[in-house]
C-alpha cells in the first residue's frame, strides 16, 4: 500500500534490506531517545576516523618530504681547523710550537689566535715558556754569520693574570751538574761556548714561594745558518 513499508520477508532474499532497516532504526532511536551528549559521541567516532586519516597523510607526507630532501641541507658546516706545527729547536723533551700560548705569557705581542709568530715551548709543569725569536739557537759569539744574534724571551707563571720576566736562569749541557751560563731575562740574548742539547733552570717566586722550571733547547754548531 501506498506510505507504507512494505513488510520484510525473513525467509527470503528480503532479509538483507529488513537488516539495514533494522539499523537505521536502531540509529534513529538512539538518536531521538538518548540525550546530546550520545549525539556528539556518534559523530565524534566519525570525526575520530576522519582525523587519524588526516594523521596518516601528514606523516607520510613528511616522510617523503625528507626523503627528497638534498642532503646538503641536514649538513652542518664545520669551523676551519687551523694547523698547528712543531720546530727543531727543542730537544729532551721539549717542543717548539706555533699554536696559542697560554694568556698570561701573551703580554707584550699583539698576535692573537694560531698560528703563533714566534715559535716557543712549554718548560717543565707548563709554568713557563721561552719564545724563540731567532728560531734556533747556535754557538759561538755573535753576531751570527747571517748578522743576528741568539734571542729568547723568558716568561714565567706568577700570581697576576700577567706573566712574570724577571726570571733568574742557568743553563747548562744537558747532563752536566754545574751552569755554564747564569743570566737574567733582560735582553734574553746569550753566547753559547759550545753545540749540543742545553738545559735552562728558571727560578722565581710565585704564590710566596721559590718557584723551579727547566727547558731545553737545542744549540747548533759555531758559523751554522739559522
Amino acid at each position: 500500500m501506498g506510505g507504507q513499508t512494505e513488510p520484510c520477508n525473513l525467509d527470503g532474499k528480503d532479509r538483507g534490506r529488513c537488516s539495514r532497516a533494522a539499523e537505521s532504526m536502531n540509529l534513529a532511536l538512539v538518536r531521538h531517545w538518548e540525550p546530546r551528549s550520545a549525539e556528539r559521541c556518534i559523530g565524534d567516532m566519525h570525526r575520530g576516523a576522519w582525523s587519524r586519516c588526516v594523521v596518516i597523510a601528514a606523516c607520510v607526507l613528511i616522510v617523503a618530504v625528507g626523503g627528497c630532501a638534498s642532503p646538503q641541507t641536514a649538513q652542518v658546516k664545520a669551523s676551519p681547523v687551523v694547523p698547528i706545527h712543531t720546530f727543531t729547536g727543542g730537544c729532551a723533551g721539549t717542543v717548539l710550537t706555533d699554536a696559542e700560548p697560554p694568556v698570561w705569557a701573551q703580554s707584550g705581542f699583539r698576535a692573537e689566535g694560531a698560528p703563533w709568530p714566534v715559535p716557543w715551548a712549554f718548560g717543565t709543569q707548563n709554568t713557563t715558556v721561552a719564545f724563540l725569536f731567532s728560531r734556533v739557537l747556535v754557538a759561538g759569539s755573535g753576531p751570527r754569520v747571517d748578522g743576528t744574534y741568539n734571542k729568547v724571551h723568558w716568561v714565567a707563571k706568577a700570581d697576576y693574570p700577567t706573566g712574570y720576566i724577571n726570571v733568574v736562569i742557568e743553563a747548562r749541557p744537558l747532563g752536566e751538574s754545574q751552569p755554564i751560563l747564569t743570566f737574567t731575562n733582560a735582553g734574553g740574548a746569550a753566547d753559547f761556548p759550545k753545540p749540543g742539547c742545553w738545559t735552562f733552570h728558571l727560578s722565581w717566586n710565585a704564590h710566596s714561594q721559590a718557584q723551579v722550571s727547566t727547558i731545553n733547547l737545542e744549540v747548533l754548531p759555531a758559523g751554522t745558518r739559522p
